[in-house]
């Protein structure tokens, strides 16, 4: 850290200064939220981010920006660079402000830092402005219940370096740290050392012996099809190396949302995204899966929105991947999601496929295998596009988009219809975008904060958000904060909780439609987004000027873009196969 001897206030032999340093040390330069109350004293030893030309400068700087907003910046952090930034936020209610991107960092085995600061410990008590001690908000044990031990809580000076290491251990488990301070405890004299350690690439050589011996006799004439999941999305080449298993097995591959990062869109076995907003093909797939199958899970994806509360189906379920603590799962494993057999092979998928492809190919495994269909369209069914004559075509949109798309770029999809229907329009993975959508939380605003993280791990990564104008209600006023960031937002306007709306027409349709509650107040968002010091477009209808958006969106401008994309509420795209539940829960 570049702190001056006697720098006036900025002491270095106390705990506040020892916890950025450590984190420093570590790597993590990149902070976000509010300053005030219980965090001043940790603020202080971060410099402002008040420009994109400090982002690169490895100095530790806190970046001003709305604590909703904040919470999700560690996730498009991590998802942008495979690194880990910090939220921070101060006593009380913003700690709940916050804590969304937590649910989210969870929910998606995103390993992400939160600071957070506790009342005084002279103040418990005596009812102190903001108390979350267990007289008032009592947050520690609400943090604990949703992240267990990775709620560190800071409450004796002397176990500060213990602590730190406890936390560098769990983010190398893939999961999010809450470090929860007491001030006047981390304001204490104190010496540091917990050096920077690099999580290790394992493989389970046994589990890949005990797969390299029963598979290929359970394989012989059987359908083997490949799921892969968002773990295997952070291996290295791992594009290639599922590519090559779906060639060699000839399996029809299928994936979830984020999954669809592992899997090229080269791929001859790409049979596409599964239930929510799934292609049709991939979905036929999926409930034609029967004992006489095997199926081999590249990462496991347990979620609602990806296997909607069902367990796979497979005379015998291979899961390849990692996570000693993935979401989802029971006593460490997926077994109670598999109607048959169910086994591992732990450890880095991208070493697992580069294990045991080779012997593989070489015992003639990929022989006289049933036959596969290689698919070019992902989809039969005819969606409807006489949309209203002031809206896109959604389905137009989507297919016009990937023709714009150039290299280095990254998109986040929102909790509206743009996480439902891009894939199902799509299909397949473009070379140059990769996206993510945090869906398991479902928490609507996040891609905004997802977006500021990404383009903190990278200025020169061209980043766009697909946000609802229900979304923006959450995030709308941080946009100030990242005026001069060159972030893209694309705004899918249709003047509705677009989701709530279609969906409750199959949850409910004998009920009048305002009591669906899903209308929105028109926003002019174009004005808005200038107003905060962005720049802004209206898409006209009939895509006439998505080249020229386009081009400016890949134009460094210094500013941010925001697009106005107007949309018909009435037109349904990708399905939401979770609706059935909502039905049947209704009659329960």
């Amino acid at each position: 850290m570049s702190i001056e001897a006697g720098s006036p206030g900025l002491g270095k032999d106390v705990g506040n200064f020892a916890l950025i340093d450590t984190l420093n040390q570590w790597g993590i330069t990149h902070y976000s939220g509010v300053n005030g109350g219980g965090i001043i004293h940790v603020t202080k030893y971060l410099e402002p981010l008040t420009h994109p030309s400090q982002i690169t400068d490895g100095v530790p700087r806190f970046l001003t920006m709305g604590e909703y907003a904040s919470g999700f910046m560690p996730l498009g952090y991590y998802l942008a660079s495979g690194r880990v930034a910090c939220s921070i936020t101060t006593t009380g209610a913003a700690t709940k402000l916050g804590s969304s991107g937590i649910t989210d960092a969870k929910l998606h085995n995103i390993p992400s830092l939160y600071i957070l600061a506790l009342n005084s410990i002279m103040s418990i008590g005596n009812a102190p402005l903001q108390d979350v001690s267990h007289y008032g908000m009592n947050i520690v044990p609400q943090l604990q219940a949703e992240v267990g031990d990775g709620c560190i809580v800071i409450d004796d000076i002397n176990r500060l370096e213990q602590d730190l290491d406890k936390a560098q251990r769990m983010l190398h488990d893939w999961r999010p740290v809450v470090i929860a301070f007491h001030p006047d405890i981390l304001s204490k004299e104190i010496e540091v050392h917990v050096p920077k350690r690099e999580r290790a690439r394992t493989l389970n050589n046994q589990d890949v012996e005990v797969f390299l011996k029963e598979f290929p006799t359970m394989a012989k004439g059987r359908r083997v099809i490949i799921y892969v999941g968002e773990e295997a999305a952070f291996c290295p080449n791992i594009e290639k190396l599922s590519t090559e298993l779906s060639e060699l097995l000839q399996a029809p591959t299928i994936w979830s949302i984020n999954g669809a990062n592992a899997v090229s869109g080269k791929n001859p076995y790409s049979y596409g995204y599964i239930l929510f907003g799934g292609n049709d093909k991939a979905m036929e797939l999926w409930r034609s899966i029967n004992q006489d199958d095997i199926v081999i899970t590249l990462g496991f994806c347990p979620g609602e929105y990806s296997i909607n509360l069902e367990s796979i189906r497979a005379k015998c379920t291979w899961h390849f991947g990692a996570y000693p603590y993935g979401y989802g799962q029971v006593n460490g494993d997926f077994r109670h999601r598999c109607l048959g057999d169910y086994k591992q092979v732990r450890g880095d998928i991208g070493l697992a496929l580069e294990a045991v492809l080779p012997h593989l190919k070489a015992i003639g495994v990929g022989k006289d295998r049933p036959k596969v269909e290689q698919l070019e369209d992902l989809n039969f069914r005819e969606v409807w596009r006489d949309v209203r004559k002031d809206c896109v075509d959604f389905m137009a949109f989507y297919e016009e988009l990937p023709k714009h798309w150039q290299p280095h770029s990254i998109g986040f999809d929102d909790v509206c219809l743009s996480y439902k229907d891009r894939q199902y329009v799509t299909q397949r993975q473009h070379p140059n975008i990769k996206f993510w959508t945090p869906h398991h939380g479902s928490a609507m605003g996040g891609s905004f904060g997802m977006g500021v993280g990404a383009k903190l791990a990278d200025p020169t990564l061209h980043t766009f958000m697909f946000s609802g104008d229900g979304c923006w209600r959450l995030f709308g006023g941080c946009l100030a904060d990242a005026a001069n960031l060159d972030l893209r937002l694309f705004i899918i306007n249709n003047g509705t909780y677009g989701i709530v709306d279609k969906g409750l027409e199959v949850i409910i349709p004998t009920v009048e439609k305002p009591r669906y509650h899903s209308k929105l107040p028109s926003i002019d968002f174009v004005a808005a987004a200038k107003a905060h010091g962005w720049d802004g477009f209206y898409l006209k209808p009939d895509l006439s000027n998505m080249k020229e958006i386009m081009d400016a969106c890949y134009t460094s401008s210094g500013r941010s873009i925001l697009v106005d994309v107007p949309m018909d509420t009435e037109q349904v795209v990708g399905l939401n196969a979770r609706l059935l539940n909502l039905t049947a829960q209704a009659y329960l």
